[in-house]
């Protein structure tokens, strides 16, 4: 999406405002416009448009509060020390009730968006530029408004629906029919994926192709297949339109990567694995809020590498006790320790993660070791910080370690660094807390100016492996056979028996270890299975709701959710500006149990 990102920003901008107070859930009460609806009819108002709503994604993912909204009160995560919207981590549903409008900003983006894609739609036929590009253009507008109803359906259920461009300011709006809201993503990503290229044009980035809308409508397929709308066919149009893709993936120019810890590996945005991604930059003419080396971020900056990074820089050289140096100081490779958010260690230990022996995606997805540094960019070397068990050297000696068990006193005492234990195991000594724990790795960026500058990586947000996930959801819930839902998982277990510093026997051991039969897998499988892949990457809730195991998980795995999780959780409140905004016709309503 780089090229759609950045070109048009100034035309971007405008439209932009335009389709915020012309959009069909009343904004304004006089619309303000800037163009006519024929705007979209010239080569500008075309390109722009989707650009624009390409754009828009930048101010969603990768930022402080939906990263939180979309994790938290989940079985993979808990509160950092630092965190907000704490009361979505611990599902205090009086705070919720009074905090709806915590999803304002998604749920507007994306309605801005909805009435941009209807306005290209609608009028783009009409634009003066090649047919081809035109072709495309109205494709990825197709795709970008089904996009937008996939998200909006998928977090609050029933919404309103609306297929043509308003220019005039309503005060009356209605909810939707879910069967047709579904009924209309499936028609947009069916349809557009006629359209759309298999393969991005050179330069583009990862834009939405004819596989991105396949990996799209197969999502649907398995939601629907889920929820109250559910056809017969669901699942097994899931699986079908999932295997396809995997099927045809040379046609698509998308394969997994040999080595899982690769896929995040900075310089492989673009690889053959990752299918779509939100482009971020540093330019400020494009838009970005905040010049290299400032240290500050703007409002669609990208802060994902962040998140999840604890507060390394506060542990001192005799931690637990105080006093003594701090062992290892911020500088721009290790981050800026946001700790709004950390791993659930029962959960990531003992069940998601258990076979950290034979599978590298704990290793691919988990910061557990920080080397010494007595000040930034230390010269390896040189010293750095006493501890009681001897003197650190600076980028050579493991200054933190997050250890993934309980550590005997003999290793404690031949260990110069600081070793932390997960906080649920019996018999620690130095447990995790709030503050210090195990970091996720998958967006670090060791390329910012600054220690505190934003990353300018692409953020990933659906990747080639998640189509054999759905597929083998899809077979196990009857769109399949369990052997086609087992076989669907061992390919990912098998990439992920691939370890660093492996020989070809532990290799061919580790294989076998991994491989899973039919009778083993059962939904809960899947969902740690997509915990093994995916933590992180702003699905998890997602995956909870959907399976409706949100309520029997959180109360199974995580302590500070399981007494105020309630299954009327499965689905996000509507924001309370929405409702109020409706005054004409019948209310607006809330979803259940945020009354």
């Amino acid at each position: 999406m780089k090229y759609r990102n950045y070109r048009y920003i100034i035309v971007v901008l405008a439209i932009v405002i335009f389709s915020g107070t012309g959009c069909k859930k009343v904004l304004e009460e006089q619309p303000r416009t800037f163009f006519a609806p024929s705007f979209f009819t010239t080569a500008d108002g075309l390109q722009g448009g989707v650009a624009g709503i390409y754009s828009s994604f930048r101010g969603l993912w990768g930022t402080q509060i939906f990263t939180q909204l979309f994790n938290t009160g989940t079985d993979e995560s808990k509160r950092g020390s630092a965190a907000d919207v704490v009361w979505w981590f611990t599902y205090n549903n009086a705070s919720i009730k009074s905090n709806t409008d915590d999803y304002l900003g998604f749920w507007n983006t994306l309605y801005i968006d909805i009435n941009t894609a209807n306005g290209i739609l609608q009028y783009g036929a009409d634009a003066n530029v090649p047919p081809a590009t035109k072709t495309q253009l109205l494709a990825e507008a197709k795709f970008l408004r089904g996009f937008c109803y996939y998200y909006l359906v998928t977090t609050f259920g029933a919404v309103p629906l609306h297929t043509t461009f308003n220019t005039s300011a309503s005060t009356a709006d209605s909810r939707a029919p879910i069967a047709d809201v579904y009924a209309q993503i499936i028609k947009d990503f069916t349809e557009s994926s006629v359209d759309l290229p298999n393969t991005p044009a050179a330069g583009t980035g990862k834009p939405a192709t004819k596989a991105t809308a396949l990996y799209l409508l197969a999502k649907t397929y398995l939601w629907r297949g889920w929820s109250d709308a559910a056809q017969a066919t669901d699942f097994q149009n899931a699986y079908t339109t999932a295997k396809g893709v995997i099927d045809n993936k040379t046609t698509y120019g998308l394969d997994l990567l040999p080595y899982f810890p690769d896929v995040f590996r900075e310089g492989n945005e673009y690889s053959r694995e990752v299918m779509f991604v939100i482009d971020h930059t540093r330019d400020l003419k494009y838009g970005q809020n905040n010049a290299p080396g400032s240290g500050g971020g703007g409002a669609g900056a990208n802060q994902s590498n962040f998140f999840w990074r604890p507060t390394y820089t506060n542990i001192n050289a005799n931690y637990p006790a105080t006093g003594g140096a701090n062992m290892t100081v911020r500088d721009p490779a290790n981050g800026r320790p946001y700790q709004r958010i950390r791993p659930n260690s029962r959960y990531i230990y003992d069940v998601a993660f258990a076979n950290r022996e034979t599978d590298s995606r704990y290793d691919g997805t988990f910061q557990t070791a920080w080397l010494s540094n007595s000040v930034a960019n230390s010269v390896r070397g040189t010293t750095g910080a006493t501890t009681p068990r001897g003197t650190l050297i600076n980028q050579v000696d493991t200054s933190i370690w997050m250890a993934d068990r309980v550590i005997t006193p003999a290793q404690r005492a031949a260990f110069k660094g600081v070793i932390f234990e997960p906080e649920h195991l019996p018999g620690v000594t130095v447990p995790f807390t709030t503050a210090f724990y195990p970091s996720v790795r998958k967006f670090d960026d060791s390329t910012r100016i600054d220690m505190n500058d934003y990353s300018d990586r692409p953020y990933i947000m659906f990747r080639f492996s998640d189509l054999y996930l759905i597929a083998a959801e899809a077979a196990f819930k009857g769109g399949g056979t369990p052997q086609q839902a087992a076989d669907m998982i061992n390919v990912l277990r098998t990439r992920a028996a691939l370890k660093a510093n492996q020989t070809p026997a532990q290799y061919t051991a580790n294989v076998l270890a991994q491989q899973v039969t039919p009778a083993q897998v059962t939904i809960d499988f899947i969902l740690n299975e997509r915990s093994r892949e995916l933590f992180a990457e702003d699905t998890r809730w997602w995956d909870l709701s959907r399976t409706k195991k949100l309520v029997e998980r959180v109360q199974l795995y995580n302590s500070e959710g399981a007494a105020g999780v309630q299954p009327y959780n499965m689905l996000r409140p509507i924001p309370q500006t929405q409702i109020n905004l409706v005054t004409e016709g019948p209310a607006f309503p809330q979803n259940p149990g945020y009354f």
